[in-house]
């Protein structure tokens, strides 16, 4: 009897150890059938980002072209050229990259009424995650690209390509991300793409841009950690590491006096490391809880 019931045992373990890889495999095949999916679903919208990644970096070529003709010298030093291309464009095209790949990636089910029509018997967690490693891919591979057409046209220039270029991209996509998390979150609120996209090209451009300028008047020098659009400007700062955190800046007031305002540059390695992650981790967990409640609702 006893060895009877120690051969039955054993036959349990291996049919549940069975059962558990299968289920292992089923939920990986099923992540991967819904990335693939995706990929094909938005090659024409990676296309169009494609595109625009490529005229964004044209338009700020020609800058620099009409400046060079104007006998306005380029730096000396490579990085600093490199660091030009990102001034002003390339904080609205991290933004409009990820309002583009994500705004639509919770949205749409609700918008169009096919969340449970086009994976009936997939969980929403599965799902999830296969849309948002497709789509962030995408995205990635478009601020990628704009790294190969500036490091293109800085070798063409100096014959050199800066090293400090790979930190420098691995905190570009790494920022990128936390936007691209902010944007799901923003499509799992909203009714429609378009309003999710305009929500949050909003959010960032405006709201968070406007608080950090109130911050630098208002706060008496307190770095604002707590704001996402601060992190970004880690992305070129960490090509001169180390370097002033802030500037200080004097204003004259009433009769003789002076007030000083701190404009904070950029924040340290271990602040924008916790702080992105944070954020990321923050709007992703939201917008899965967000998600999975508009769908309960939707399916009673």
């Amino acid at each position: 009897m006893i060895v009877k019931q120690q051969l039955e045992d054993e036959e349990k373990m291996m049919e549940m150890k069975k059962r558990k890889k299968t289920g292992i495999r089923r939920n990986l095949t099923q992540i991967g059938d819904t990335f693939t999916f995706e990929l094909r679903k938005n090659m024409i919208p990676f296309i169009i980002m494609m595109i625009i990644t490529a005229l964004m970096f044209t338009l700020f070529l020609i800058l620099q072209t009409l400046q060079e003709v104007q006998d306005i010298p380029l730096p000396e030093d490579p990085i600093k050229y490199f660091a030009s291309y990102f001034q002003f464009i390339f904080g609205f095209l991290v933004v409009l990259t990820a309002a583009g790949f994500a705004g639509s990636i919770i949205a749409e089910d609700f918008q169009k009424q096919t969340g449970n029509l086009l994976f009936p018997k997939i969980s929403k967690s599965r799902l999830f995650i296969g849309r948002i490693m497709a789509r962030f891919l995408m995205n990635a591979v478009c601020i990628l690209f704009y790294y190969i057409l500036v490091s293109s046209i800085t070798f063409i220039k100096y014959g050199e390509i800066p090293t400090a270029i790979l930190l420098s991209l691995a905190w570009a996509l790494y920022y990128t991300f936390a936007l691209f998390s902010m944007v799901t979150f923003v499509s799992s609120i909203m009714r429609s793409t378009s309003a999710s996209i305009i929500a949050s090209i909003f959010l960032y451009l405006l709201i968070f841009t406007m608080i950090a300028q109130i911050m630098n008047f208002l706060a008496g020098g307190v770095e604002p950690w707590f704001l996402l659009s601060y992190y970004e400007n880690i992305i070129t700062s960490i090509l001169n590491m180390p370097e002033p955190r802030y500037n200080l800046i004097t204003f004259p007031i009433g009769l003789g006096g002076v007030r000083e305002f701190y404009r904070w540059i950029t924040p340290d390695v271990p602040t924008a490391f916790w702080g992105i992650f944070m954020y990321s981790t923050i709007f992703l967990i939201l917008a899965f809880a967000r998600y999975q409640r508009r769908q309960s609702k939707s399916e009673g």
